[in-house]
């Protein structure tokens, strides 16, 4: 089974709501970090979402197999959340821990 990197972007404030969302059905160790975004956010926006100058938010990434995304993607939609998430998912090629 293929293994995907599936991250999250949410509203500061909506980090709690989308983690309480995926933990319900995953089990996947899920990494919060902190990102900002310079210029202008993506074309799609609306304008209140469009971003001049700098927008802070949070990614959560978790490793799943392939199958699980799409039921992840509709967790966090069904999340109570107040600002729209952007989602994307790429595959691992490989992984590993270094001790």
């Amino acid at each position: 089974m293929t293994e995907m990197l599936l991250t999250f972007h949410c509203a500061l404030h909506d980090v709690d709501a989308v983690a309480e969302a995926i933990r319900a059905i995953s089990h996947a160790p899920i990494h919060v970090t902190d990102k900002a975004v310079r210029g202008w956010d993506f074309e799609d926006a609306s304008t209140a979402e469009q971003v001049i100058g700098l927008l802070r938010r949070n990614a959560l990434e978790l490793i799943v197999d392939a199958d699980a995304v799409e039921t992840l993607v509709q967790v966090v939609t069904g999340a109570k959340r107040a600002l729209p998430v952007r989602w994307h998912a790429v595959p691992v090629a490989v992984r590993g821990r270094i001790a």
